[in-house]
């Protein structure tokens, strides 16, 4: 028995959706697969559309017609989302209106099920409120030409069958059991892969960093020789000089003017001496600090790198690992506030802004207006919390190294950081981040 089933999905992974935009996806999607249904034949008395396989995420069903149709219609009416089936005008501008309370950044999936057969959508059509203006513009320009709204026609261009309908299929793939179970060889041995190309970068990385060392080293060399060769020429001139003041003593002039010429040739070669010494102690002083720091940080890569290399040779996964600079921190703690309950602090304790605090301890509050899900991970991706606050409620965090604040809904969110609101931090059913480091914080 033939069976007409249509796959409507919409933000999948989101937290939620707004009700109003759940009833007016949910009731224009109704009244285009009736008006659709009937371009083909399909009649209405006979059978009724009815919604199955709910998903836990946004907006995720399946609409069934059930009733008696034939494989011919099913085809029909799959064709239709191709512009290969004839449809009514009103019938294309009633899918226009599907689109009408999504956001500009959101599409609509339609999985079309071409045979009975069939687990899963095999094709993805999709619809976005760009489309859903064109689609409108090009019926309006056919109702100025012909006059008539009942009259029949194609869909014009509805879909990018390449990009939107591709990403469906992913997202609905990847959302599979089956699918998990079946791509997670191909996972691991893509995450080995990824691992080892990123080890062959660090290991080239600290060759660079060993050969840039090596060249400071024979720099040095080079400098000191030099150093060597210039104190060597300043004590020959200071030689030369004092032999030649001696020399050219003129024995006619009186005593008090050789003596005042003497002096001031002794002070000119003792200020000269003192300025090429100087100069020479600085360089040799500031010079041996680079050597030591480049063979400091190429030590610490080389141990954050050995761990890695032996792990991939026993055949586990490990978890990436990036170069950064090496860092003392301690864990964050993280505690509840009773409902009502200010937190305590000094009276004379200075508040800290967000683009200025010295302080070791980041105060985060949080007060959520209505139910929103937080999640707070610290930098060595730890859960500090993760659950659903609901409205009125209220908690604290303190932290003494960076984290990363995630909530499915923004604009029921209120932030406070070390005492001061941070301001909107997105809209009401919007997933947004605050990160949260070095006595400041970023929305994301």
């Amino acid at each position: 028995m033939a069976r007409l089933r249509v796959r409507i999905e919409l933000n999948r992974g989101g937290v939620g959706v707004p009700l109003h935009k759940l009833a007016s996806v949910a009731q224009e999607s109704q009244r285009f697969f009736q008006m659709l249904a009937q371009d083909v034949h399909i009649e209405r008395e006979r059978g009724e559309w009815l919604a199955f396989d709910f998903d836990r995420e946004s907006l995720n069903f399946t609409a069934e017609y059930v009733g008696p149709v034939s494989p011919e219609q099913v085809r029909a009416f799959c064709a239709a989302f191709d512009g290969v089936t004839s449809l009514r005008r009103a019938t294309i501008a009633q899918f226009t209106r599907i689109a009408d309370a999504i956001g500009e950044d959101e599409l609509i999936g339609f999985g079309l099920y071409p045979s009975s057969h069939e687990i899963e959508p095999s094709e993805w059509r999709c619809l976005s409120r760009r489309d859903a203006l064109r689609i409108a513009d090009e019926i309006q320009l056919l109702l100025g030409a012909a006059g008539e709204l009942d009259q029949e026609t194609h869909f014009p261009s509805v879909v990018d069958t390449s990009a939107g309908a591709h990403l469906f299929k992913e997202r609905h793939e990847h959302s599979s059991p089956a699918a998990d179970q079946s791509k997670w060889p191909n996972f691991v041995r893509e995450v080995e892969s990824t691992l080892s190309k990123r080890i062959g970068r660090l290991e080239g990385e600290i060759e660079n960093h060993s050969q840039l060392i090596s060249d400071l080293r024979e720099n040095s060399a080079t400098v000191e020789e030099s150093v060597r060769s210039l104190l060597s020429s300043v004590e020959n001139f200071c030689g030369q000089a004092t032999r030649q003041i001696q020399r050219y003593s003129a024995p006619q002039l009186p005593a008090s003017s050789r003596a005042a010429s003497s002096g001031r040739n002794w002070r000119a070669i003792l200020v000269a001496v003192i300025v090429i010494v100087g100069i020479v102690s600085l360089s040799l002083l500031l010079w041996p600090s680079k050597p030591r720091e480049r063979t400091d940080q190429t030590a610490n890569a080389t141990a954050a790198i050995e761990p890695s290399k032996r792990e991939v040779a026993n055949g586990s996964v490990p978890a990436p690992v990036a170069p950064s600079k090496p860092q003392v921190t301690t864990a964050s703690t993280a505690r509840p506030v009773e409902p009502g309950k200010p937190r305590v602090t000094p009276a004379d304790a200075p508040t800290p802004t967000a683009s200025e605090s010295s302080s070791d301890v980041m105060h985060v509050d949080l007060e959520a207006r209505e139910p929103a899900w937080v999640s707070i991970t610290d930098l060595d991706g730890r859960h500090l919390y993760v659950g659903v606050m609901q409205a009125n409620e209220t908690r604290s965090i303190d932290l003494t190294k960076g984290a990363t604040l995630r909530t499915g809904n923004a604009g029921g969110l209120i932030v406070r950081f070390n005492g001061k609101e941070i301001g909107a931090i997105g809209p009401e059913g919007k997933i947004r981040d605050v990160e949260f480091q070095n006595g400041a914080f970023r929305i994301l």
